[in-house]
């Protein structure tokens, strides 16, 4: 049981460990001062995925017009000061993604402000380890290290 366990995880990780991310934008986004700042890991968040409404099952955020437009904006200078995006409406999910970036602040940019459904997550190279981005219209400074992979799930 195990080996059929360890087998599929190292068919998973194999198969698409490296994707190539959606087009990055080609200008920086400047949004410095527009959104709170906090260092990644240091506050709990609201998470990303839309808690269900009182009494139900059905993600809140489904029934919210508004999800998208929603980008992923990396940052090679902290603070989120200037940027590049991606758009989290094209980007593929459950697979490590190489923004051919060094980024050192995130943020995720949503106009509605309504969250998402899935998690969006941030590491450095190599897919090894990742940290969740907790909300949205938030930057977080990441600390100590340089990041380079991102992903949805």
């Amino acid at each position: 049981m195990h080996f059929i366990l360890a087998a599929l995880a190292v068919g998973f990780f194999a198969y698409g460990s490296y994707a190539t991310p959606p087009p990055i934008h080609a200008e920086p986004v400047h949004f410095g001062g527009q959104f709170p700042v906090y260092d990644l890991g240091a506050i709990q968040g609201e998470p990303n995925a839309t808690l269900p409404l009182p009494g139900s099952s059905k993600v809140h955020a489904l029934d919210v017009p508004g999800e998208f437009p929603a980008t992923l904006l990396l940052c090679p200078t902290t603070s989120c000061i200037s940027c590049f995006g991606f758009d989290l409406s094209t980007t593929p999910h459950n697979q490590c993604l190489n923004s051919g970036l060094n980024f050192v602040s995130v943020i995720i940019n949503q106009p509605a402000n309504v969250g998402l459904p899935f998690g969006v997550f941030a590491g450095p190279p190599g897919c090894a380890s990742f940290d969740q981005i907790p909300s949205v219209n938030t930057c977080f400074n990441i600390n100590g290290a340089t990041f380079t992979d991102y992903a949805l799930a």
